[in-house]
């Protein structure tokens, strides 16, 4: 990487680099310390790549903590917009754009590795929200009103159109990683668009292109 950079005129900042090491090992082996003309990289357990928090386990614990504080912010504002008596269409506006697009970013690379009470920690943001906007009123019933495709939903819509596109572009980037299309002799009720291989680990099971192969297959079975 150091010599990358000397090759391509990049400066790299000691100060900004730091170094994340993901392993699954039990017993993983020492590596030396990376140095960059002699300083030593900082070592970290996090690291935010884009807008996301990358753990060194490759879980979305931390990335989660991060979008509940953010929003909580945005939160207090969307209280302030209230005090202020803006009407419910105004304040579902500021909802959705700068509070549910918080929370939507970058959504289809780990919603399907988000365990269940992550996902209830992104839903309980929504129900806050709603519950600023219109108090009292039980969080499916403040959706309907206003208009809002509840959280869960909306996730799995924006998993689904992603798939759509990567599948409908052969050019784009995601498409080379798509399984093996099933292309069946006969036409047999339980032909699959996708041929799955079995892997060894829920973490690639559940990644975007495995979870959205295998749910295709499924409504494709069911049709």
């Amino acid at each position: 990487m150091i010599e990358w950079s000397r090759k391509n005129r990049v400066v790299l900042n000691p100060d900004k680099c730091k170094e994340l090491r993901i392993s699954f090992s039990r017993n993983p082996e020492p590596f030396e310390a990376v140095t960059i003309d002699g300083n030593e990289i900082e070592m970290v357990n996090a690291a935010k790549l884009l807008g996301l928090t990358i753990s060194d386990d490759l879980t979305w614990n931390a990335h989660v903590n991060e979008v509940v504080k953010k929003t909580s912010k945005k939160l207090y504002c969307l209280v302030q917009l209230k005090r202020a008596r803006l009407p419910p269409s105004d304040l579902v506006i500021f909802y959705l754009s700068c509070v549910r697009s918080t929370v939507d970013y970058a959504i289809p690379l780990f919603y399907h590795a988000l365990p269940q009470y992550l996902k209830n920690e992104l839903v309980r943001i929504e129900k806050k929200a709603l519950s600023i906007i219109l108090a009292s009123m039980s969080y499916n019933n403040a959706c309907e009103i206003l208009g809002v495709t509840p959280i869960a939903e909306d996730h799995s819509l924006l998993c689904s159109y992603l798939f759509h596109v990567v599948l409908a572009d052969p050019n784009h980037k995601l498409n080379s990683l798509l399984p093996h299309n099933d292309h069946a002799e006969y036409i047999l009720g339980n032909n699959r668009p996708f041929i799955l291989s079995r892997v060894n680990t829920n973490r690639t099971n559940n990644t975007f292109i495995f979870s959205m192969a295998r749910q295709r297959n499924a409504s494709s079975h069911k049709s």
